[in-house]
């Protein structure tokens, strides 16, 4: 299967409505006027005050939520700083799957708990260094 590489984009971190949060899944919901890759959810790599991070990356509208406008977060794995405000530099690694509806916000963390298992994976199969 032919690799696709994503260009990288910056964003600035902006206060969200902390579902995230609640579902132990804190993002950071980035605001950016680059291009952006198409709506789905990614293995990325972040980039805060010249250290490297990994986590997931979606990008869309958040039907669960039933949402339209498009939404940039990211969930960084092993990070709990608080970042208001500040800039990241995201590279999506990897496609794992298109944005998804589903009936419960329980479902949702279901998914994100093996989105989470997925992307770490992916990571340590393809020799990417994770804390």
């Amino acid at each position: 299967m032919k690799s696709i590489t994503y260009s990288s984009f910056t964003g600035k971190v902006v206060e969200g409505n902390r579902i995230g949060r609640k579902l132990g899944f804190p993002t950071a919901n980035l605001l950016s006027d680059e291009p952006l890759p198409p709506k789905g959810v990614y293995v990325a790599h972040i980039e805060y005050e010249d250290k490297s991070f990994y986590g997931l990356l979606n990008i869309g509208t958040r039907p669960t939520l039933h949402l339209k406008e498009i939404s940039v977060e990211v969930y960084i794995f092993e990070f709990f700083d608080i970042i208001y405000h500040q800039t990241l530099c995201i590279t999506p690694l990897h496609f794992l799957r298109d944005e998804g509806m589903f009936n419960s916000l329980q479902q949702l963390q279901k998914q994100l708990e093996i989105d989470k298992i997925n992307a770490l994976r992916w990571l340590n199969e393809n020799q990417y260094t994770t804390p």
